[in-house]
């Protein structure tokens, strides 16, 4: 990250002509002081902000990978948009539980993302457990997990299927109902049902860490800050194509998604730290 702000910093001064070079190093300077400053706060803030979860502390060299495909949004086309972003929410939440179980290797998305460009497909559509495999493959996962769900009338159901990538076979299948508005409930009944397939057993103090695990309970919330992240991800591939401006425009786009997931629950932690990144001009990691 600090080598993005220095390189930033120095296209600032190589590109503002209007300074000399002596008035130009002490621009410099001065931002630089400042850059510190706000990195030095960080690091308090992070240093006394909450721990995130780790159940288990398996090394990472004896882990297995494990990549997770969007999940495909079946909901009838009259409300499917309002319900768009899970089709990316759903799989991030699976994946920060899948993260904090820590038995697994999960495949970034960004590493997906890389793929996805050599073989001229959008990180946004993957959502074919076909197409999956193939690239599960390439990346060197192990299993993949994909799934859909559905939302009628104040009702959620999702479903999902566990795939050995190396032989392509659906190793398991599991699927939740409930209430739309516990859908933080239901995710985490899915995980254990996906664990299950995967000979991972949590004891019950495991599980009752995990469900406390929730990044909010608010479904506005959570669908605001998951439409900001798709944002992100397509101002990225805009960058990618020289269309700054476009890019630019989406960005702003993102930062009111995550203001309104914000007005829906200030405690949301992971729109906050979209938001900061954002007005601080650091790449959002997804």
């Amino acid at each position: 990250m600090e080598r993005m702000q220095v390189f930033q910093l120095q296209n600032f001064y190589t590109e503002d002509s209007k300074y000399t070079d002596s008035q130009g190093r002490h621009l410099m300077k001065k931002i630089a002081n400042v850059f510190l400053l706000i990195t030095f706060s960080i690091s308090l803030g992070c240093g006394t902000g909450p721990q995130k979860l780790q159940l288990r502390k398996i090394p990472r060299n004896q882990r297995k990978a494990m990549m997770v495909l969007n999940f495909k949004n079946i909901t009838s086309k009259s409300r499917a948009s309002e319900f768009q972003s899970w089709e990316f929410g759903i799989p991030s939440m699976l994946m920060t539980d899948l993260e904090a179980i820590g038995v697994f290797n999960l495949i970034t998305r960004d590493q997906i993302r890389e793929i996805l460009k050599e073989q001229e497909l959008q990180m946004t559509g993957i959502t074919d457990p076909e197409q999956g495999v193939k690239i599960g493959k390439i990346a060197a996962a192990r299993y993949m997990l994909s799934g859909t769900f559905l939302e009628v009338n104040g009702n959620l159901r999702i479903e999902s299927r566990v795939y050995s990538v190396e032989t392509g076979t659906q190793l398991g299948a599991a699927s939740v109902s409930g209430r739309t508005d516990s859908f933080f409930d239901l995710e985490k009944k899915l995980i254990l049902k996906v664990m299950a397939f995967l000979d991972t057993m949590l004891s019950e103090e495991e599980q009752a860490k995990l469900a406390t695990n929730i990044e909010t309970k608010s479904v506005r919330a959570s669908l605001n800050n998951y439409q900001g992240e798709l944002s992100l991800i397509k101002a990225d591939e805009l960058k990618s194509r020289g269309l700054k401006e476009e890019a630019d425009k989406i960005i702003q786009n993102a930062k009111s998604d995550f203001q309104n997931a914000l007005k829906y629950d200030p405690n949301y932690e992971r729109a906050k730290e979209n938001l900061s990144k954002i007005s601080l001009a650091i790449p959002v990691t997804l």
